[in-house]
Parts: structure tokens; C-alpha cells; sequence
């Protein structure tokens, strides 16, 4: 692919985001990152979990951080901004355009993000909640990608967005796929699968 064809390629998908955002509370996009990328992310997180690092998550910060497995049960591990894994390095590329194409657009005047490995083993979950913590506001957008393989309705495993006023959406974590909302505003949950390890990418797009 041509770098012309690369730029309107990200353009189109930028926008689909960015309208479906403006439109549903919510933007959705299929294919956001290269099959072979989401193979060598998710390959990532198969290493991480063998060598024993990816962490119980948690829930709050700092100073109330705590893990409580009948709210969270993920294991997780952080991408570092500087990675130099080729496949981070493709993912942390194209966020960082998002990021200038939100902010030349949009005036949202995202400085930073933030983003980890997600996986959750059979029959783990998260509890429905808000991506912005109480002592700490900077969370302005959140992003999943996911990385599942030939992900099947029976899976399960959906993300459920519940807008204000609206009825619940049910989202289904087929590898490719990027989901974009407000950290603020949707309150969402990670249903359990009862068939299969669901494995993403979870970040945060802050001011």
C-alpha cells in the first residue's frame, strides 16, 4: 500500500469514529489495524501471560486502588510509549495520528495516552463503569482495539455500552475492530465468555 492509499485509508476511518461519536455516543470500525498486526499483538499478549507478566488488574488509583475480582477479573500489561516491539510500535503509529486528526478537527486538545494489554480468561468480567476516575479527570476519550481470532456470536464476551436514556449495545470483540467513546459519559461492561480467553487492547486518549 502506497502512502497515499495509507493516509485516505486512515482518513475514512478516522471519520467513521469521529461520526459515529457525533452520531450514536460511540464510534465503531472494522479492520482499524492490519490483520497481520493484530496476529503480532495478540501473540504479545499469549508471550506475556506464559512468562507470568500480565497483572491482576484493578480498579481506581492511586491512593484507592484495589483489586476486587467481583467487579474486574483482567490480567493486564501496560504498552510502554517508547516500545520498540514492531507491533506496538504500528499500533502506538496510528494512535498518535488519531490523536492529531482529533485534535486538528475536532479542537479536543488530547496531549497524551495511555494504553494496556487486556485479557480475560473464561468466565471473567468487568462490571458496568465509568472510564474516568473520581480524584482524576484527564481520561477525556477511551479506545479498545481488539485481537480476537475468528471471534463467533457463542463466544460471548460482548462489550455492552449503555448510553444515557438509550437501550444497551452489544458490541462483539472481532479482531480488528476499534471502539471509541467518551471516558466520561458511557458507562460500559465487559460481559464473560463462557467459551474462550478474550484478549484487546484498552487506552485512554487524555488532556
Amino acid at each position: 500500500m502506497n502512502i497515499d492509499t495509507e493516509e485516505n485509508l486512515e482518513h475514512h476511518q478516522f471519520e467513521e469514529l469521529i461520526q459515529g461519536l457525533i452520531d450514536d455516543d460511540y464510534g465503531c470500525c472494522n479492520d482499524f489495524i492490519a490483520p497481520s498486526t493484530v496476529i503480532g499483538l495478540s501473540e504479545n499478549i499469549q508471550r506475556l501471560n506464559a512468562s507470568g507478566n500480565m497483572m491482576s488488574s484493578g480498579v481506581g488509583n492511586n491512593s484507592d486502588f484495589q483489586k476486587n475480582k467481583s467487579i474486574r477479573g483482567d490480567h493486564i500489561n501496560w504498552i510502554a510509549d517508547q516500545s520498540v516491539d514492531q507491533f506496538e510500535m504500528i499500533y502506538l503509529k496510528k494512535i498518535g495520528n488519531f490523536i492529531s486528526h482529533l485534535n486538528s478537527t475536532c479542537f479536543t486538545a488530547i496531549k497524551s495516552f495511555e494504553s494496556h494489554y487486556s485479557s480475560y480468561e473464561k468466565k471473567n468480567f468487568y462490571a458496568r463503569h465509568l472510564d474516568q476516575f473520581k480524584t482524576e479527570k484527564g481520561r477525556k476519550f477511551s479506545i479498545v482495539l481488539y485481537l480476537n481470532k475468528d471471534w463467533k456470536e457463542k463466544d460471548g464476551g460482548m462489550l455492552a455500552l449503555h448510553p444515557k436514556g438509550e437501550a444497551q449495545i452489544n458490541i462483539s470483540p472481532l479482531g480488528g475492530r476499534m471502539v471509541f467513546f467518551r471516558s466520561d459519559e458511557m458507562e460500559h461492561e465487559v460481559q464473560a465468555s463462557e467459551t474462550r480467553e478474550r484478549r484487546s487492547i484498552a487506552g485512554w486518549l487524555k488532556n
